[in-house]
């Protein structure tokens, strides 16, 4: 099996692992590779296709299914990790009808198989380097097998397989379980809980700021992670997988939204900047990369789950058609109304955003000028489903919440 490591250009050292990748039932370990600095998170990537879009390493076809052909990685086994992520070239042609699942080995056994969300729809941001899907989180698994069904036979080029073990934070993430009135009595500013909370490793982001002029708009997103039934404690982790999967896998310069709000109430600052971002100030907006071609202008918040009815990650207390909790909600309206009221948005009235165009997902072309509601969702840009059905449902009373906060 071959595999490629991903290095940041800040890393100051690397370290080898002790326990390397090896195919299960081969008794053969692959390669040791290398980590990335003792204090950055570690990523190690398994290649799973050549520049042709071949097979190539760990992967193999498997069967020619009515559905397409299906190929297989077998069972990967090797030290724990927390998310796994699938990336690929960012010019390579990809198959719409491509799908993923996978299952992982944890605490002695193998679960059942789960359907790995590529979110093909939602494009590439134009700051990424690679292409590819959310970082699915494992919770501290050992093995994985994953499986691609593709209808026309084919795979994107330089497809590769991540495994993704961020710095534990040892913060402990609270409840927002505070009553309505206490929260209009706080003033402004809801409880935002700082990048160190869930273990930021600042060394791996572009310094200074990417800032903006000014924000007339937010976007709600959903980050389909892989599992909508986390507990508190598993939060900072699986944002640390997200922030790790953007940048040493997929290239960003840094978080791609500017804020993340778990299903428990808790509000976290994703992109640096985004709770000192204030017009008037030395950053006045900053610019986040959340949504091709529009970017400029707004600002993101992504609720921590998959929203889309029907979906594989409803969890033992969500069930298959999850809705965002209340908590959820509210931490929503609150972080709205807060930035909101900084930059004067009007949260039940409309603005117009003009296309950087880009291609993919977003259909605009430069210079179009699109009326959208101030509070948006990703979909109402580009064409895609998030923030899932479940969520977009919400807004119009949303709006109204936002709305009776800043009076």
């Amino acid at each position: 099996m071959r595999f490629r490591k991903t290095i940041p250009a800040v890393a100051l050292g690397v370290v080898s692992l002790t326990a390397p990748l090896a195919v299960a039932g081969t008794g053969t370990a692959a390669t040791a590779i290398e980590a990335t600095a003792a204090h950055s998170p570690q990523v190690e990537e398994a290649t799973l296709t050549d520049g042709a879009g071949k097979p190539s390493g760990a992967l193999s076809a498997k069967a020619a299914a009515q559905t397409g052909t299906v190929f297989s990685t077998g069972e990967i086994t090797r030290k724990n990790f927390s998310s796994i992520g699938l990336s690929w070239k960012k010019e390579s042609a990809v198959d719409s009808g491509l799908t993923a699942e996978t299952r992982v080995h944890r605490d002695g056994a193998w679960g059942a198989w789960q359907e790995v969300p590529l979110e093909l729809e939602e494009g590439v941001a134009e700051e990424a380097k690679r292409a590819g899907a959310p970082a699915f989180y494992t919770d501290d698994a050992d093995g994985v097998e994953v499986r691609l069904t593709s209808p026309k036979g084919g795979l994107p080029q330089d497809l590769r397989l991540s495994f993704i073990d961020p710095a534990r934070s040892l913060a402990v993430p609270s409840s927002s379980s505070r009553s309505r009135s206490a929260r209009v009595a706080q003033a402004a500013q809801p409880d935002v809980k700082p990048r160190e909370d869930w273990g930021a490793d600042e060394s791996l982001a572009d310094p200074g700021y990417k800032t903006q002029a000014s924000i007339k708009a937010a976007l709600v997103h959903h980050t389909v992670t892989g599992n909508n039934s986390y507990t508190q404690e598993q939060v900072p982790q699986i944002i640390n997988g997200i922030y790790v999967q953007h940048i040493l896998v997929l290239g960003y310069g840094d978080f791609p939204y500017h804020f993340i709000v778990d299903r428990f109430g808790g509000i976290w600052e994703g992109r640096k900047g985004s709770v000192e971002m204030r017009p008037g100030t030395a950053i006045p907006a900053v610019l986040g990369g959340h949504a091709s071609g529009f970017n400029t202008n707004t600002f993101g918040v992504a609720m921590l789950g998959n929203f889309e009815p029907d979906n594989s990650e409803g969890g033992e207390d969500t069930g298959p058609d999850p809705k965002p909790t209340t908590a959820m909600v509210d931490s929503l309206a609150d972080l709205l109304a807060w930035k909101g009221g900084q930059y004067q948005l009007n949260p039940e009235g409309t603005t117009q955003l003009v296309s950087a165009g880009g291609g993919g997902t977003n259909p605009h072309p430069t210079g179009t000028v699109l009326d959208v509601p101030v509070i948006s969702s990703h979909r109402d840009v580009n064409v895609t489903a998030c923030p899932g059905g479940k969520l977009y449902e919400l807004l119009p009373g949303l709006r109204e919440q936002v709305a009776e906060r800043i009076g």
